[in-house]
């Protein structure tokens, strides 16, 4: 900004102070490269959200599925030995106590069951989950007939069933 002059005119009256036509343009300028800037900027962030979205939109459903399979596994509590909710397993059924269910208050005691199965219409096999007596929920499917359970226990060796046949031990 220019100093104030105060030295009178040929009117007689003090020049008032203010912006010079110069200072305002270099101004506007100023202002025009900094707009100019933010907006390329502004314009990468959102090209490279696009992207990045696009990506993870095809990452995202098969790390929770599994995340989701995992907490509701890994919250597995015991039935009595003769109880009704005992841990079964069969290489396409289990069914057991949780106390992470996916769809229901964490922490009670809850009857879940996941389960593979095969529609021979669509020739698709499909994840279900449900929560005691509620209705399935569809969490995953693929093309075929394919998909199986394993149980492996304390010793690492794995079954096909569980509890495996003491028997067959």
């Amino acid at each position: 900004m220019s100093p104030v002059s105060t030295a009178p005119t040929r009117t007689g009256k003090p020049r008032s102070g203010g912006f010079t036509l110069v200072e305002l343009l270099v101004v506007l300028v100023i202002i025009g490269l900094i707009g100019g800037v933010l907006l390329t900027g502004f314009e990468r962030v959102l090209d490279i959200r696009l992207r990045l979205t696009s990506f993870l939109d095809g990452v995202e459903a098969p790390v929770l599925i599994g995340d989701w399979f995992r907490a509701s596994v890994g919250g597995l509590v015991a039935d009595t030995a003769d109880g009704p909710d005992r841990f079964t397993g069969r290489p396409r059924l289990m069914s057991g106590l949780s106390l992470a269910p996916l769809n229901g208050a964490a922490g009670v005691p809850t009857r879940i069951t996941w389960e593979i199965v095969f529609d021979d219409q669509t020739r698709r096999s499909s994840l279900l989950y449900r929560n005691g007596g509620d209705q399935p929920m569809t969490i995953a499917s693929w093309p075929g007939d394919s998909g199986r359970l394993h149980y492996c226990g304390p010793d690492l060796r794995c079954h096909e069933i569980w509890p495996p046949d003491k028997r067959a031990a």
